[in-house]
């Protein structure tokens, strides 16, 4: 099975470079790169490239550096903590001002709809009541066939998107 399409992408050329490439790829990449003349111009400028990277210097990290990364990192949650709290306040703010429309508009306003809201919401109740009574014994009778209708169902919908999810051995680059 083919790991890769075309040629050889950077993850690959570099793995091949550092000599860990996955077992799965190692004959497959090994014998492209052998046949492509792109993909041997890859890999070569990768080990140019390592073995110019091995004879620089590493520089010394400053005495304070640790310290420095840590106060920037706090510097920066500050201002994040610092804008969470704005956005809440703002939040609150606005909510509190349509409480106070509300308010100085008087029950007589919004209290009838108010109302007629509340007497909906208790009929919806009572016809699910209703409802649940009528149907609750249909449905424990249908359980079991109930629940094989659904499997039978999700199968299918489950095996399709199997296929749609990579395989272990597909390279994200």
């Amino acid at each position: 099975m083919t790991t890769f399409t075309g040629h050889l992408t950077d993850a690959q050329a570099q793995r091949l470079v550092d000599g860990v490439l996955l077992e799965t790829e190692a004959a497959e990449v090994e014998a492209h790169v052998a046949g492509c003349a792109a993909c041997q111009a890859e890999v070569e400028s990768y080990r140019l490239l390592g073995d110019a990277l091995e004879g620089l210097e590493i520089p010394e990290l400053p005495a304070d550096f640790t310290v420095g990364v840590l106060e920037r990192i706090e510097t920066r949650e500050r201002a994040v903590a610092h804008d969470r709290r704005a956005a809440a306040a703002i939040f609150g703010a606005a909510l509190g001002g349509i409480v106070l429309a509300v308010v100085l508009l008087g029950a007589g306003t919004w209290a009838p709809e108010a109302s007629r809201l509340v007497e909906g919401l208790g009929d919806a109740g009572r016809a699910l009541r209703l409802s649940s009574d009528v149907l609750g014994p249909i449905v424990s009778a249908l359980r079991i066939p109930i629940a094989a209708a659904c499997a039978a169902a999700a199968l299918p919908v489950l095996f399709a998107l199997s296929r749609l999810m990579p395989s272990p051995r597909t390279e994200i680059a």
